[in-house]
């Protein structure tokens, strides 16, 4: 019922967004408008679209100013323009020599984070002038002189959908807000305005819930400003609420309904969904309104990357909830998971009572209860397949029994599609592959690096056929949208080149994963565009 819930209240939301609309001034003239779009919803953020018209005037040089209600709405990526964000105030300007036209749409996609609440931009001025969010019409096409008008066929005349009964009363539930959370046994306060239309007055308001139950569960009526309710003893879930007001010539209407949350105590403690932005990790916490910078530590749970492909069995430790809750008694903040993709696929030389569907079961039930904890998961390839017999060799077995250089073609992109679409939550973080070292083998660091990125071709010195991280992004991408990290070369110290060789993603969600080349190397490069995260102990 919880997810039958969760989803009624998205699917409404997605419909209803298409656009944020205030009215736009009646002066228009010298003014602006602005609309923003939201094109997809994630669990941990949202792809839009930002319009901008400059009415009745053109801009060579010009700035947007605008508002994010809620910490949790941080903004990721804007195309087209210099953007910067200060707390919940953005600030967009025009790349130089790129104005706005008079009287024309201008338009630029955007990623931004998102947790359980989002107010989405608000309050715009374009170069200090206060904006409305409702679009002037667009100018239709010029017709050319002397060129016949095109013959439209007839279209069907519709009517028009009746609009808001000026009779009715209107009502709307001021707390708890949309996204709100609570803890169990919850008692939730319920608060409503209601207006009547003029000549009337609010004869009642009447309180609904809808939880686990098929029907709605009577809260109480109220006959008297300011109009609540209380819901009490609420189990863990998520919970709909709604207000019917009715005026005293029988006229009613029904209030939108927040979804709010009700927690088990503890749970508040659920690792973030982590996202990058800009040059930093953010965690958004997916239960609760916050959002905070999260650097990742992160402390390695081997064995899961050669146990299994020996017959030994799976994990080097405990990974069971009371190891789980030592870690995070001691404030460790990420856990780094090696993976072999034999293990994990079920291949045949794999003793089966340790890999496939045991193996998958086991990394997905410990990143869960990992997550609980509040610990983020770094779920990394290690081990895979090829043959590789050249300068830094580990082994000559073209099994994924020991480190290659780099990925597989064979086995790789299957393995990462089954990790992004088993795991899926963007809790977890995917190091693609933990140590890359094609350049031991390719003396050119230019062709290294494009082996690095591309694979295929560009790999030929290894011996065998590799993948690289631009198609094991789009693999994890089938079913994720967490963080990925991608190491760099000399197995993950060299990050020289990384910035110009990133593989493109569209949620831009991509960070450097760096390792120490020694013991006692901890001074990781800083990268301009990107955060890098130390994936091995450098003590």
């Amino acid at each position: 019922m919880r997810n039958r819930i969760v989803g009624l209240v998205v699917a409404a939301l997605v419909a209803a967004a298409p656009a944020l609309a205030v009215v736009l001034p009646a002066s228009a003239a010298g003014g602006c408008a602005v609309e923003t779009q939201i094109r997809f919803q994630y669990p941990s953020m949202q792809r839009g679209e930002l319009t901008v018209v400059s009415v009745g005037r053109s801009l060579g040089e010009w700035t947007l100013r605008f508002q994010l209600r809620y910490p949790t709405e941080q903004l990721k990526h804007v195309d087209g323009v210099r953007w910067e964000q200060h707390g919940g105030q953005v600030t967009l300007r025009g790349l130089p020599g790129a104005g706005l036209p008079a009287d024309r749409r201008v338009s630029f996609p955007y990623v931004m984070t998102r947790g359980v609440k989002g107010g989405g931009p608000a309050a715009f001025t374009l170069n200090g002038v206060p904006c409305g969010t409702v679009l002037p019409p667009a100018p239709g096409p010029t017709a050319t002189p002397g060129t016949p008008s095109p013959t439209l066929s007839p279209t069907p005349s519709l009517s028009p959908s009746p609009g808001p009964d000026p009779n009715r009363p209107l009502v709307r539930i001021i707390r708890p807000e949309d996204g709100d959370h609570f803890f169990a046994p919850a008692t939730i306060t319920v608060e409503a305005t209601a207006t009547p239309a003029p000549g009337r007055r609010i004869a009642r308001v009447e309180f609904f819930g809808m939880g686990d139950l098929p029907e709605p569960v009577p809260l109480g009526t109220d006959t008297t400003a300011p109009y609540t309710a209380r819901w009490r003893d609420l189990p863990a879930g998520g919970y709909l609420l709604f207000a019917w007001a009715y005026d005293d010539q029988g006229a009613k209407q029904s209030s939108a309904a927040p979804l709010v949350r009700v927690l088990t105590p503890g749970e508040e403690r659920q690792a973030p969904y982590v996202s990058v932005v800009r040059d930093r990790l953010w965690g958004i916490s997916p239960v609760i309104d916050a959002a905070a910078p999260r650097p990742l530590a992160p402390l390695a749970r081997t064995g899961a990357e050669s146990r299994c492909v020996h017959g030994q069995g799976i994990w080097d430790g405990p990974v069971d909830a009371t190891a789980v809750d030592r870690l995070a008694a001691r404030g460790v903040q990420a856990v780094y998971l090696p993976l072999n993709e034999a293990c994990w696929l079920g291949l045949p030389y794999v003793d089966p009572r340790y890999g496939g569907e045991p193996y998958r079961q086991e990394v997905v039930a410990y990143t869960e209860r990992l997550a609980a904890a509040g610990i983020t998961p770094i779920v990394a390839l290690t081990w895979s397949h090829g043959s590789y017999t050249g300068p830094g060799a580990v082994c000559r077995d073209e099994r994924a029994v020991c480190a290659k250089p780099m990925p597989d073609a064979a086995h790789a992109v299957d393995f990462w599609q089954s990790v992004g679409q088993t795991i899926g939550t963007d809790a977890v973080v995917y190091d693609l592959f933990t140590a890359p070292y094609p350049d031991r083998a390719i003396g050119d660091p230019a062709l290294a690096w494009t082996c690095w990125r591309e694979g295929q071709e560009a790999c030929a010195a290894l011996g065998y056929p590799a993948v690289g991280m631009r198609e094991l992004l789009a693999a994890v991408r089938t079913g994720s949208y967490g963080v990925l990290l991608a190491a760099g070369l000399d197995g993950g110290h060299d990050l020289s080149r990384w910035a110009g060789h990133r593989p493109e993603d569209w949620v831009h969600n991509v960070a450097a994963a760096w390792r120490p080349a020694a013991p006692g190397d901890c001074r990781p490069p800083a990268l301009a565009q990107a955060p890098v995260v130390v994936t091995a102990a450098c003590r």
